[in-house]
This record gives structure tokens, sequence and C-alpha cells, in this order.
């Protein structure tokens, strides 16, 4: 069974659209390559399309419609504003894999892959969000590794409130800070003052990524779950917001500093 055949239009609404589109394209008996030619695109697109590897797009989804009638603009647009993929770590971990950059904001913890066990491990203690402590660490730790040692161009973005880590062990805290400053040796990794906590990253967390294939896409965190985001405006709204967050931040050295300030810890 391939990918497309495996899909199920009950499991979210952009699995429903790349049904409907293989469904559309097999019922006027036109080929990959011949639907290629109506968005102007190429053979694979079209399967990934079909296999909801890739949402469609906005442009591609008018032009179908324009051709055959259909309302495939109108049905990406409900799965921009409603859909929630039930398996959106794997999608998200997808695009992560070979990115050629990675740009994170994540308010109120440190971010992957920035993170020691023991403070992937305390988290997932203290929040109580998984049944499976070792295994959601055990993953954790999996995906922190393969991010850094793929070549990706990593910036993260860090709250100073984060730094603090109450109701962490003095001894786990300064773990993670001495991570903090060896990584910040080779990511781009800087600080938003207490001070300046005012900043439109107070809307929640976010992370941008620019894939293997230099598409951009970002992903919105939520209480649950998420939503991954392909909209190319809503991306590129993100990308602003990014930048204006770090207008107000720390340069990458007065990060460092303030690292070095945190292991200061009473004994």
């Amino acid at each position: 069974m391939s990918a497309a055949e495996s899909l199920d239009p009950f499991d979210s609404l952009w699995d429903a659209i790349a049904i409907h589109l293989r469904k559309e394209r097999q019922r006027r008996k036109l080929t990959m390559d011949q639907v290629a030619q109506i968005i102007g695109a190429d053979r694979q697109r079209v399967g990934n399309y079909e296999a909801n590897r890739l949402q469609i797009t906005k442009e591609h989804s008018e032009l179908l419609d324009r051709e055959w009638g259909t309302m495939f603009a109108v049905r990406r647009r409900y799965a921009a504003m409603f859909g929630r993929d039930q398996d959106w770590v794997k999608q998200l971990w997808d695009f992560e894999k070979g990115a050629l950059v990675i740009k994170a904001f994540i308010d109120h913890f440190i971010p992957v892959p920035l993170q020691t066990e023991a403070y992937a491990r305390c988290v997932f203690e203290k929040i109580r969000i998984v049944r499976d402590v070792d295994t959601a660490v055990r993953k954790r730790m999996q995906r922190t590794q393969a991010l850094l040692e793929q070549e990706t161009s990593i910036w993260a973005l860090i709250d100073e409130d984060t730094l603090r880590m109450p109701g962490l062990p003095d001894e786990v805290k300064r773990e993670q800070l001495r991570r903090l400053l060896d990584l910040s040796q080779e990511i781009s990794i800087r600080v938003v003052r207490h001070a300046d906590r005012l900043h439109v990253g107070t809307d929640g967390s976010f992370e941008l990524i620019t894939t293997s294939s230099g598409r951009d896409v970002a992903y919105a965190w939520a209480q649950v779950g998420g939503r991954l985001i392909h909209e190319a405006s809503e991306v590129r709204n993100l990308a602003l917001r990014y930048d204006r967050i770090g207008a107000k931040a720390l340069t990458e050295e007065g990060s460092r500093e303030l690292f070095l300030e945190g292991l200061e810890l009473p004994q």
C-alpha cells in the first residue's frame, strides 16, 4: 500500500484534501505528469500532495479549481484555519530533518536541541503531560542529537525568565547553563531580558524552518498540540515577529555573560 493509499480522511482535513486530489485525478483519468502541467509543477510535487507529504499551496489549489471546477482553495482554507494533524509531531520532525535553517522562540522553556537530558526529564516530570517519562526523554534526546549532528543553522531566542528554571535542582540548572554556554559557540543563542518581556512573543512560542528543499514553513505551539503553518503569508508574519523579538534581545556575547552569571548559583 502506497503512502497516498494509506491516508484516512477522518485523521485530518489535510489528509482528506490529499485523498480528494488523487480521486479527482483518477476520475479524470489523468497522470501525475498531466496534473503537474496544469499547476506548473513537477510530478514529484503532485505525488507529495497526494500523499500529504506536502500540503497543496493556495496558488496550486486555485489553478486546479479553474481547470476542474473544484473547491480545493476553499477546502485548504478551512484546513489551514481549523486543521490539526494528529501526527503533527512526525510532520514537524520530518521538516526539521536536514533543514537548512531553524529559528525558535519557545517561551518559558529551553528549546530543543539545547536541553540537557536532566532538564528534559525534570520538565516532563513537573508538567505531567506524558505517562512514560523515560520514553519521552529518550525521544527528546534522539531529536536533539539528530538536530545537532546535521548541518543546520540553528538560531534561538530565550526569555530571561526561562533561565531561572524555578523548581529545578541547582545541579540541573548549572548543567543546563553550561550546555547553553558551550552550544553558544556554534549556535546563535540570544536572551530577551526580563525588562523587555512585553514583546510580540508573548502571544506564544513558534519555530521557523527552512526545509532541505528550501521551503519555508513554521510551527506555532499551543496548549494542546499546535499547528503546522504552510501559508506563505503566515510564515512571513511569524518571521517578522521573530525579528521584532530579536531586536529586543541581548547580543550573543551579552547572552553568554548572562549564562556565566547564572552559573554563580549558591552552593
